[in-house]
């Protein structure tokens, strides 16, 4: 009979000595706060230049390099080339003076 240990190595110090239950009820209240998307994906939609479309969104992860990406919708046609493009989001102001135009 062998017996297998697993051992836990905290990326934070201070979880260390936490329970399974304590470590996640920890990480559950520093995400209560909304995050708002660092990114947006867009997708080509049309053969015009300026024919994009949002399609999800993208936040930097909060532990290590890369993104975690969220999309809405799968872009599908003749159009579409497989590229996506991570943008900025647009601010309020900017969605207001694009509705006036």
């Amino acid at each position: 009979m062998s017996l297998n240990i697993l051992y836990f190595m905290a990326d934070n110090p201070e979880e260390e000595y936490m329970s399974v239950s304590e470590r996640a009820l920890s990480r559950t209240r520093a995400r209560e706060e909304p995050r708002h998307p660092d990114f947006v994906v867009r997708a080509k939609t049309g053969p015009g230049h300026k024919e994009w479309a949002t399609i999800g969104y993208a936040w930097k992860r909060e532990r290590g390099e890369g993104f975690s990406i969220k999309l809405n919708t799968m872009p599908i046609g003749n159009h579409w080339n497989g590229v996506l493009k991570l943008l900025p989001p647009y601010a309020e102001d900017d969605i207001d003076e694009g509705r006036e135009q």
